[in-house]
């Protein structure tokens, strides 16, 4: 329960640093950066997302919808947005957190590896009946 609450509160602090409307001439993380983003299951619904990156790795500009996150790791990235402005944010492992999405560019700035599994929402309305 505190990871969640620990999530939680994650997402909602970083969510301004990361709430930028989606711009479909941005890529989705998978189809940008595949060397940090790799698809484990998807149907209809949902997509599944493994991401690691290894200390310092920084990966290039690119979108997500919206999701959900489990944290395997603790984790600090500098998020760099569309108009420039970029500014830390961290969570420890565990903690869950979701966003309706977002466009960034991150860099992991942890000193460490780390890893978390994206669940990215193919449609919403689904979830909202």
């Amino acid at each position: 329960m505190r990871n969640l609450i620990v999530g939680v509160l994650a997402g909602i602090a970083i969510s301004p640093l990361v709430a930028q409307q989606r711009s479909e001439a941005i890529p989705n993380a998978v189809v940008a950066d595949p060397a940090h983003y790799s698809v484990s299951f998807e149907n209809e619904l949902v997509r599944f997302v493994r991401v690691r990156y290894e200390s310092g790795a920084k990966s290039v500009m690119h979108s997500h919808s919206a999701n959900c996150v489990i944290y395997l790791t603790d984790q600090t990235f500098n998020f760099t947005l569309p108009d420039g402005t970029s500014e830390p944010a961290s969570v420890p492992a565990g903690a869950l957190g979701c966003s309706n999405g977002n466009v960034h560019l991150p860099e992991n700035i942890s000193g460490h590896a780390v890893e978390f599994i994206m669940v990215e929402f193919k449609n919403r309305s689904a979830f909202r009946q």
